[in-house]
């Protein structure tokens, strides 16, 4: 996967493509602990935000930027 030195901002480069284009993306982390991470951060914070719980997709897949990017975890 190469190394990623700000995975947060990766993230954020993928939503404005999300934005931009109304797309579906999927993104695998492949077991990339930062990446997890900052999925992880954003989408509880998303949650947050909602007022919703995370939706029940499993323990290593979830939805971020309005259910258009599917992140498998692991």
């Amino acid at each position: 996967m190469g190394f990623l030195r700000n995975p947060k901002a990766f993230l954020m480069v993928l939503k404005a493509a999300i934005e931009s284009s109304d797309y579906r993306f999927i993104l695998f982390s492949s077991g990339y602990k930062p990446l997890d991470s900052a999925i992880q951060s954003i989408a509880s914070s998303e949650n947050e935000s909602r007022g919703v719980e995370s939706p029940s997709l499993g323990g290593d897949s979830t939805l971020l930027f309005n259910g258009h990017l599917f992140c498998f975890l692991g």
